[in-house]
């Protein structure tokens, strides 16, 4: 992970009208992003196994997912963005909307097929948006727990590299992502 002040440094001279300092932003924003998503398909394939829908998916493969978040965060309006926590917790946001309409996407498409689909698939995009709506209750409720949960899930990151964003203890941060898992199921199975 690039340090911190180096990454702030490059987003106050992008700010002053820098070019270059606009070019190892975005380099920085793709590399990470690729790391992001390469982790993420490992993930998937340890837990499903190599020949798992998501490994398959073309609209998930790590280099399309890479383009396709590389491509929002250069259109983003990066001006509100002061340093590295803002910077992470904006590509999670990014990641998450990228997830989320491309999820949206397969499901209408599913819709508009003749066929009925198994009702497991409809069910599987229906708990994706009851998660994605109880993530937004949840982040209005708990901000600091909800920004430890996407640094974590979303942008791959480790506790103490989220304790140095954050600006807070390891321990309040595993005490947060514990809260947020149990929070975010309990809004789960209530559903």
């Amino acid at each position: 992970m690039a340090s911190a002040t180096s990454l702030t440094q490059i987003i106050h001279q992008w700010q002053s009208g820098d070019k270059q300092a606009e070019h190892h932003l975005y380099q920085f924003a793709y590399l990470q992003l690729r790391k992001i998503a390469q982790q993420e398909r490992a993930r998937s394939a340890k837990k499903y196994g190599e020949a798992n829908q998501v490994l398959a998916d073309s609209v998930n493969s790590t280099t399309a997912l890479i383009h396709e978040a590389y491509l929002k965060m250069s259109k983003s309006d990066l001006s509100e963005v002061a340093s590295q926590r803002e910077f992470y917790l904006m590509a999670a946001k990014i990641m998450r909307q990228i997830l989320i309409d491309n999820a949206r996407s397969q499901q209408a498409q599913k819709r508009q097929q003749l066929y009925l689909e198994p009702e497991q698939s409809e069910q599987r995009f229906e708990q994706l948006f009851i998660l994605d709506r109880a993530l937004d209750n949840f982040s209005d409720r708990y901000p600091r727990q909800s920004n430890a949960l996407k640094l974590k899930y979303l942008m791959g990151l480790k506790n103490q590299e989220i304790s140095q964003l954050l600006e807070c203890s390891s321990s309040l941060i595993e005490k947060d992502l514990k809260f947020s898992r149990s929070w975010l199921q309990s809004r789960m199975a209530a559903s």
